[in-house]
C-alpha cells in the first residue's frame, strides 16, 4: 500500500509540474501578445518650458523681449536655455522685429550654477568678435543674463570667454 501511495504522490507531483508549466507558458504568451498589441514605442525626451531673451531695436534704444521656447529636460536647464539663445530668433520672431546681438560665431563652452545661485557661463572667443559700441555690449549682456536669471535659484551671472573674465564684452 505504501508503494501505491508513493506512486500516486509522484504522479500527482508530475501532473502538478505539468500544469504549472502550462500556466507559465500561457502567462508568457499573454505578455507577448500584450506587447505586440500595444507596441514598443520610443518615449520622447522630456521638454521644459523656458524663456529666452532677444532684443527689438527702437528709435533710441533696444528693448529686451522674452520669448517662450521648449528646451530639452535631459541636460541642465542653464545649458539648454543658452544653447537655445545661441540659435537666435525663429523666422516668425524675426518678422516681429526681434533679433539677437550675440555674434553668430559665439559658442557655449560651459555653464555651471553654484549652490549660492551664481551662474558662470563660458563662451568661445566668437562672443566678442566684431562687437563694438556700448549699446551692443549692454544688449549682449542683457540677453545672456536675462535668459539665465529667469531660472529659479540663479541670482547673478558671471560671463567669461575662453575661461577669462577680465575684459569680457568691453565696448
Amino acid at each position: 500500500m505504501d508503494r501505491s501511495r508513493r506512486l500516486d504522490q509522484v504522479g500527482h507531483q508530475s501532473h502538478r509540474r505539468f500544469v504549472m508549466r502550462k500556466l507559465l507558458a500561457a502567462g508568457c504568451l499573454v505578455l507577448l501578445v500584450a506587447v505586440a498589441v500595444t507596441g514598443c514605442r520610443v518615449v520622447p525626451p522630456p521638454q521644459v518650458d523656458a524663456k529666452v531673451y532677444f532684443v527689438r531695436p527702437t528709435s533710441q534704444d533696444i528693448e529686451l523681449v522674452a520669448v517662450s521656447r521648449r528646451v530639452s529636460g535631459e541636460i541642465p536647464l542653464a545649458e539648454a536655455v543658452l544653447r537655445e539663445l545661441l540659435k537666435g530668433p525663429t523666422a516668425a520672431e524675426r518678422r516681429e522685429g526681434l533679433t539677437s546681438l550675440i555674434p553668430e560665431g559665439a559658442a557655449l563652452r560651459s555653464v555651471s550654477v553654484s549652490d549660492s545661485g551664481v551662474a558662470w557661463a563660458d563662451f568661445s572667443e566668437g562672443l566678442q568678435q566684431g562687437v563694438g559700441g556700448s549699446m551692443r555690449v549692454m544688449g549682449i549682456r542683457q540677453q545672456i543674463e536675462g535668459t539665465l536669471m529667469w531660472i529659479s535659484g540663479i541670482t547673478s551671472v558671471i560671463l567669461s570667454v575662453e575661461g577669462q573674465t577680465e575684459g569680457v564684452l568691453q565696448p
